[in-house]
């Protein structure tokens, strides 16, 4: 068995990371630099030398040699997870971070094991059990506390000397580089993630000052006496992207259903965020995208806070992992772990409604869209684009993947046109309203997904299909720039609410 002190174990383990783990980051260096170049090299000497010694200090911070393997152990598992999901466009930020916690903490496990594959299983065995197991395989070097402290010292010094020449000798170069290629940050691993969890355990943890939950919207009264009762569903989708529903102009017929429906099709509208933890509590807020954060927004009511304040009957029913904390406050149901597919929210509803006797407004948050497995969104009945991807979207072709998910697209569309028909047929007053929380990556320019940070987020996971109708049947495009902000204030305008806080520029139906 090979021996090895704990220093020379660290710097073997940082530099297997800085270069076997960041395929991603080091890819998207060399599409900007000229390698064979003086600068473009130099760079590449020099940023290689920062990140080596970024990643050596945060390593010997926490390296003890009785925990040492199995903190490299863990720090070896995360960084080949986090190289794996970003080949596919994934940034872990504390966005990112929130929806996997909220996974944990939701016993989630549908969407986690969707996610393995044997792709990744492979890339597991090549990038973390092997190093992990030749780590284990290694005896440490037994040394006295004090050579020990003085190996480590010598290595900080001698480390932290070569990365400053290295640093001051292209400063010009690495100062400007850095300038202009911001976003390249998102994909430094494990160092952004480690950024990005301390960010989340700062805002969830450990706030500046925990403020008072906020009621607003306490004035809120229906403006107006009606004969029959306002019925609303509002249907929340998931990772749906507008340009590849066909009432947009998509080559596909993925909307065969509503397209012969009178509705009210708005085709230029943004999503708050990218990510389902992000957006789903910025629509239902009134803070609006440029002052929403997920902490705000947990910390004071929303607009169905404000319905039900102002008699309206409000009821989430999930379909998805949860309503993100949204619900907290009104009637919720969950049946995700029913596994049925996205139609099933609809049994039994009208009866539900008809028990009501105020005005009715449904939350269905549906499942949708929701990748990788596009092809578990939908009954086999609903396969009409063919063939379709069964793996992993970069084992597939372009055409395998984008049929799937143009098929989760048209199950979307007979879910919203069953549900206009449960309201034609049964309320005078009603209107169905859809929008998804954010688009999906299929693999343009090598980007999977969703949950970019939105300063670099292409348009098809920002871009998101909205639409409406109502019993009256007015219809019409809508091609005006619209956002998630518009939300809450078109649905309290739809139930005639009165409040200080309703904004009727926001207002879509107004």
């Amino acid at each position: 068995m090979p021996q090895m002190s704990v220093n020379r174990l660290l710097l073997l383990t940082c530099g297997f990371i800085v270069f076997f783990d960041n395929f991603v980051f080091w890819g998207k260096v060399f599409q900007r630099i000229d390698f064979f170049k003086t600068a473009g090299f130099g760079f590449f000497l020099s940023f290689s030398a920062l990140f080596f010694a970024l990643l050596y200090l945060m390593l010997l911070l926490f390296s003890h040699k009785y925990t040492l393997k199995v903190f490299l152990s863990i720090v070896l598992i995360v960084s080949a997870i986090i190289g794996y999901f970003s080949e596919l466009g994934v940034v872990f930020d504390q966005f990112m971070l929130t929806n996997i916690v909220d996974n944990i903490k939701e016993q989630n496990t549908q969407e986690t094991l969707e996610l393995l594959s044997i792709p990744l299983m492979i890339h597991m065995g090549i990038f973390a059990f092997i190093p992990v197991a030749l780590l284990w395989l290694v005896k440490i070097k037994r040394q006295t506390f004090l050579i020990e402290s003085r190996n480590r010292i010598l290595t900080t010094v001698v480390v932290m000397v070569i990365c400053t020449i290295m640093i001051w000798s292209n400063m010009k170069y690495l100062t400007y580089f850095g300038r202009e290629n911001r976003d390249l940050r998102y994909f430094i691993n494990p160092l952004f993630v480690v950024n990005s969890g301390v960010k989340y355990i700062k805002e969830n943890y450990f706030p500046d000052k925990k403020e008072k939950f906020k009621m607003i919207g306490n004035d809120a009264v229906i403006n107006e006496a009606k004969k029959q009762k306002t019925v609303g569903i509002f249907i929340v989708g998931e990772t749906a992207r507008a340009d590849h529903f066909s009432l947009n102009g998509y080559k596909k017929l993925t909307n065969p259903k509503l397209v012969k429906q009178n509705i009210m099709n708005f085709s230029n509208v943004a999503s708050c965020g990218t990510s389902t933890a992000y957006s789903v509590p910025c629509m239902f807020s009134l803070l609006g995208k440029n002052d929403y954060s997920p902490q705000k927004a947990d910390n004071q009511s929303n607009v169905l806070d404000i319905l039900q304040t102002a008699g309206v009957k409000v009821f989430w029913l999930d379909n998805n992992s949860s309503c993100k904390g949204v619900c907290t406050r009104i009637e919720n149901k969950n049946i995700l772990s029913q596994g049925k597919f996205d139609i099933s929210m609809l049994d039994g509803l009208k009866s539900y409604i008809d028990k009501q006797e105020s005005d009715v407004l449904v939350v269905l948050h549906s499942l949708g869209s929701h990748g990788p497995r596009y092809y578990k969104r939908y009954p086999k009945a609903f396969e009409v684009f063919t063939p379709v991807c069964k793996n992993t979207p970069e084992k597939c072709t372009n055409e395998e993947v984008n049929n799937a998910y143009d098929n989760s697209i048209l199950y979307t569309d007979y879910l919203i046109d069953s549900t206009i028909q449960l309201m034609k047929k049964n309320y005078l007053n009603s209107f169905v309203f859809y929008t998804s929380d954010h688009g999906e990556s299929l693999g343009e320019k090598s980007v999977y997904l969703h949950g970019l940070p939105y300063i670099i987020a292409p348009k098809e996971q920002t871009h998101v299909p909205m639409l409406a109708w109502f019993s009256d049947e007015k219809s019409g495009d809508i091609n005006q720039s619209l956002s998630h902000d518009n939300i809450s204030h078109s649905l309290l305008g739809l139930f005639k609410v009165k409040t200080k806080v309703y904004d009727k520029a926001l207002d879509v139906f107004h």
